[in-house]
């Protein structure tokens, strides 16, 4: 990496693996583990999310391959999608900073909210602007490349479905989980 460089792409955690394998000499990783792939005496067969970032780091390449990040709370749902400078939020948080946050659910919007993060990083227009909802309705169009990002990424489930329940706290599924001690 070059000394005092900087960078605004879009990098996620999940792209450390498949990077580190690369600069260990597995640059095809995430292809073989969609068709199954062995290591440590295992059949691995999964939708590995993440991206070799190592050329950008290297300085082979200036973009990330990465051009999206998708959001999902703790219950599973998705809640919001990056692509590029755009954020579209499905699902708001309405209770802000303090733990009652952890509380409350998240609420579904009847029309996605729409941020340009360059511009808004904190995401605040919608609270802060007299105008959000014309420039939203001005930039409506945007919300179609995030419908295909989603399509796309859902798509993935049919062949590579979801391995584990989202965590619970509610009491029921606490009870529930107790009682299904030993029976697996």
């Amino acid at each position: 990496i070059e000394a005092d460089s900087i960078s605004n792409e879009i990098v996620h955690h999940m792209d450390w693996m498949p990077t580190f394998l690369a600069a260990a000499g597995n640059t095809e990783v995430k292809e073989k583990l969609l068709t199954g792939y062995q290591a440590i005496g295992r059949d691995y067969k999964v939708h590995l999310d993440g991206y070799n970032i190592l050329p950008m780091l290297t300085g082979e390449t200036k973009e990330s391959p990465r051009h999206e990040i998708f959001y999902f709370s703790d219950d599973g749902d998705l809640t919001a999608l990056r692509y590029d400078d755009w954020k579209a939020i499905f699902m708001e948080q309405r209770i802000e900073a303090t733990f009652e946050t952890w509380a409350n659910p998240f609420t579904p919007l009847r029309v996605p909210l729409l941020f340009n993060l360059r511009r808004d990083p904190y995401e605040r227009a919608q609270k802060t602007s007299n105008t959000y909802y014309d420039w939203l309705l001005d930039r409506v169009y945007l919300l179609l490349p995030a419908a295909d990002y989603v399509s796309k990424f859902l798509t993935t489930f049919k062949e590579y479905p979801p391995r584990m329940k989202a965590a619970s706290f509610t009491p029921s599924d606490a009870v529930e989980s107790i009682q299904n001690v030993g029976s697996k």
